[in-house]
């Protein structure tokens, strides 16, 4: 169906001038492809991340949670390009989220006040960058994202944009579930000049999940701040707990609300 007679992008758009030019709201991706490892991670790790910030990590099985997320986006309202996103998982701080396994954050009774958190989110044009910064205060910085997807085997790099490396993820992964999942409608807070700001994503694909297999995150030498985050997550040479995969991947991106 062509996009633009699709129900599902079919929703009201409103306007916001960046200084890179008018961004029509929501972002419409119109076809992409998602591929997201979740590892388990310290909680007191993750804290260390969200000082001051009113928000607090949601933990499952006792563990926080960290995702790394790659994005080829084919087609989308601000063009094609690929974006990486290092987050975790949390809620607000006066609506704590204790889960007991990696199954629930697929129920449909999963808590909506969970979202997670952008930490690092690099991506390939300068709009991207631009649009994800001043509109919704994500910390965007614009550099090479290989992404290589063969069956089975992935390789996805976030390069530094002064040489070398920031991290690689590689592998092949683990046994597939029979079934594929629809994705949820995803949320996000960022900050901006002291106040949250909560954005839905709404999503329509179905993923393939599968464990990590051989899949193991190397983290390169780089000075940058998102080399550091993920040593100081202490990610380096860690395998996924849950590998999840789509290549019909859509989404609107809306725009955010103060709360």
């Amino acid at each position: 169906m062509n996009p633009i007679q699709d129900p599902f992008f079919d929703v009201p758009k409103t306007v916001v001038t960046t200084s890179a030019g008018d961004v029509a709201l929501p972002v419409c991706y119109f076809d992409g492809s998602h591929y997201m490892a979740l590892f388990r991670v310290s909680p007191v790790k993750v804290a260390e991340k969200l000082v001051d910030i009113p928000i607090q990590p949601v933990l499952v099985a006792r563990k926080a949670v960290a995702m790394l997320s790659f994005f080829k986006y084919r087609d989308t309202s601000l063009g094609p390009y690929h974006e990486v996103g290092l987050s975790v998982l949390v809620s607000p701080e006066e609506e704590p989220i204790q889960l007991d396994s990696f199954n629930a954050l697929s129920a449909s009774s999963c808590p909506k006040t969970l979202g997670s958190y952008i930490l690092d989110l690099p991506v390939s044009t300068p709009i991207a960058k631009v649009a994800g910064c001043e509109i919704w205060r994500y910390p965007k910085f614009v550099t090479e994202l290989p992404i290589e997807l063969d069956v089975d085997l992935f390789r996805g790099k976030v390069l530094d944009p002064e040489g070398g490396f920031i991290l690689e993820l590689a592998g092949e992964r683990g046994l597939v579930l029979p079934e594929t999942l629809p994705g949820p409608a995803l949320v996000t807070y960022s900050m901006r000049d002291g106040q949250r700001i909560r954005t839905r994503i709404e999503t329509r694909a179905k993923y393939q999940i599968s464990g990590g297999g051989s899949i193991r995150l190397a983290v390169g030498n780089s000075p940058h701040r998102m080399a550091k985050n993920l040593h100081d997550l202490e990610l380096d040479g860690k395998s996924p707990k849950l590998w999840q995969v789509t290549d019909q991947f859509q989404s609107l991106l809306f725009q955010g609300e103060w709360f």
